[in-house]
């Protein structure tokens, strides 16, 4: 079938409408930068109108708060993917707008295209409903695709005729695609941050209530062989102390959210968090490790407002933490948790995963020991049990299994041994006070797992839970594919994924040499700030010598 969009009102005339979505609810939205980051990239710019749309949980359908205008009547509908969950809401948002889902089905306008962090992972479960992907970082980037489209839109050619301008750009990916499609990337010389993302709201409906949010570093150095940001964002960036000054001062907020994947690597933070409190402006930061809360830098957290520290566990046992690269270092972990408890934080919030490959009985006993230790730190501050942190938070998550890392080839657990081990964990929790657990479902997990590793077979999935009313159990009951084939089994060294095509600028081969490290429970160095050829991002030698290594072993 080919439907004809009709043409936005001319009163937009000279211009190119664009409606800018992010398929989940305001309030995530407006503490999630890259979006934001080309809000204001293509506004900047007097020859684009753009209007924003989340998504409306009520309704199940795109909303915006610019205007009433429904999301089918704009010539280039880009929607910003951050999370698996967010291919369903946008089969939805089509469906609300009697859009055609499948874009094959679709005639001339709109163009309906994806980018962010999914884009660079694995777009395929939604791919058919998209004319286009952009792979890569936005920044100066994606503006000059939309330029291309405008200058078509304002010339009268067709969709199909935009397409066709667009698709040999750098970083497009569209459906049937055969040649390798190369991630972009922002970064200088010196591997700073040209222009680091910040918020261009402050609302009091985000999940970061009034703050403007300011990215201070992209990627992470440690490599974590679970985490996608440790592969996909390198080489790790940070950004400038004078650039962030100089953005903040623009902004002129009361508070500010720091924003990063490690952010006490960062050289600059206490001068920065030191200026800011000159400037009596409050302060927030997203993720922080262990080993960068010295007591001083505790204490001055403490005393300049902040109640609650986050700390990611992960492995639940030393033999995980190094089979997956986690450069974890107990005795200082223990160190912070006790000036943490000395000083009085209100709440420690801790994140665990459990289902990681290997993992066995013996690992849960060590976690009881981990948590023993645990308890002996928050009670060995000077006030003894009367004083301390008030309540230690822990959550699990469920191992999945993501594109472009080392465990892309490793199988999920079941939903019944995901089950017995968080029964296991938290009736280990119950036996300390003021310590409190909870996991995710494992059912929503290992869908994740399924669309974070499915190709394009896994849309017809999505189809069927859009007509199913989101329901899952139902979709796959009718669903001619298998859900174990895509998350039960450990895959071959030689399997060809869906998303293989992408070159996010990691040698593949290093992914899985980094694999068979983790098999091997062999640690890997950390990234520095300084060029090097170990995983191709740089060169290729240092890799080859590092494989010749492992082999070896």
């Amino acid at each position: 079938m080919t439907t004809k969009i009709p043409a936005p009102a001319r009163e937009w005339g000279g211009r190119l409408p664009v409606a800018l979505v992010f398929p989940e609810e305001e309030s995530q939205a407006l503490s999630t930068l890259g979006w934001q980051g080309v809000y204001r990239e293509l506004t900047a710019d007097n020859g684009f109108i753009v209007e924003r749309y989340f998504w409306d949980r009520r309704n199940n359908q795109a909303l915006s708060p610019d205007s009433d205008r429904r999301l089918g009547i704009f010539p280039l509908i880009c929607f910003s993917l951050n999370f698996e969950g967010d291919y369903l809401r946008l089969i939805n948002m089509l469906r609300a707008e009697d859009l055609p889902v499948r874009s094959a089905d679709r005639g001339d306008w709109p163009l309906i295209m994806a980018g962010g962090p999914i884009a660079f992972l694995n777009p395929f479960p939604v791919l058919p409903s998209l004319d286009f992907v952009f792979v890569g970082e936005s920044e100066d980037r994606f503006a000059k695709i939309a330029l291309i489209i405008r200058e078509s839109w304002l010339s009268g050619q067709s969709g199909p005729e935009a397409l066709k301008q667009v698709s040999p750009r750098p970083g497009i990916l569209i459906q049937g695609q055969r040649h390798k499609v190369r991630k972009q990337i922002s970064y200088d010389q010196a591997n700073l941050l040209p222009s680091p993302v910040h918020s261009s709201f402050i609302s009091s409906k985000a999940v970061f209530r009034d703050s403007f949010l300011v990215e201070i570093n992209r990627g992470c150095p440690y490599g974590c062989r679970f985490c996608a940001a440790g592969f996909i964002y390198r080489p790790p960036r940070s950004a400038h102390l004078a650039r962030v000054k100089k953005i903040i001062q623009a902004a002129a907020p009361r508070k500010v959210g720091l924003v990063g994947t490690a952010l006490t690597d960062w050289p600059d933070l206490k001068q920065l968090l030191a200026w800011l409190h000159r400037k009596k402006i409050k302060f927030s930061l997203a993720s922080m490790r262990a080993d960068g809360l010295d007591r001083t830098f505790l204490e001055f957290l403490r005393n300049t407002g902040t109640r609650t520290i986050t700390l990611a566990v992960e492995g639940i046992s030393r033999t995980l933490r190094t089979a997956a690269n986690k450069h974890f270092d107990e005795e200082k972990f223990f160190t912070a948790v006790e000036n943490i408890s000395d000083l009085r934080f209100n709440t420690l919030k801790l994140y665990f995963i459990l289902g990681l490959p290997g993992e066995n009985l013996s690992d849960l006993d060590e976690l009881a020991l981990f948590l023993e230790k645990l308890e002996k730190a928050r009670q060995s501050g000077k006030g003894g049990k009367q004083k301390g942190v008030d309540l230690i938070s822990i959550s699990a998550s469920m191992f999945v299994p993501k594109p472009w890392t080392p465990l892309q080839w490793a199988p999920m657990d079941s939903e019944q041994s995901f089950q017995e081990k968080t029964s296991v964990f938290k009736k280990m929790c119950s036996s300390y006070r003021g310590l409190t657990f909870k996991a995710e479902k494992a059912s929503a997990a290992r869908i994740q797992g399924l669309l974070s590793r499915g190709d394009q077979k896994v849309h017809d999935l999505l189809l069927l839970a859009s007509e199913y009313g989101d329901s899952w159990r139902k979709a796959l009951k009718t669903w001619t594919g298998k859900m174990e084939d895509y998350v039960d089994r450990e895959f071959p060294a030689e399997t060809c994924f869906a998303w293989d095509i992408i070159d996010i600028g990691v040698d593949k081969k290093y992914l899985f040499q980094e694999w068979k490290k983790y098999n091997l429970a062999l640690m890997t160095s950390p990234c520095d700030h300084h060029p090097c050829s170990q995983c191709r991002r740089c060169g290729m030698d240092g890799f080859l010598q590092e494989q010749e290594r492992v082999d070896r072993t």
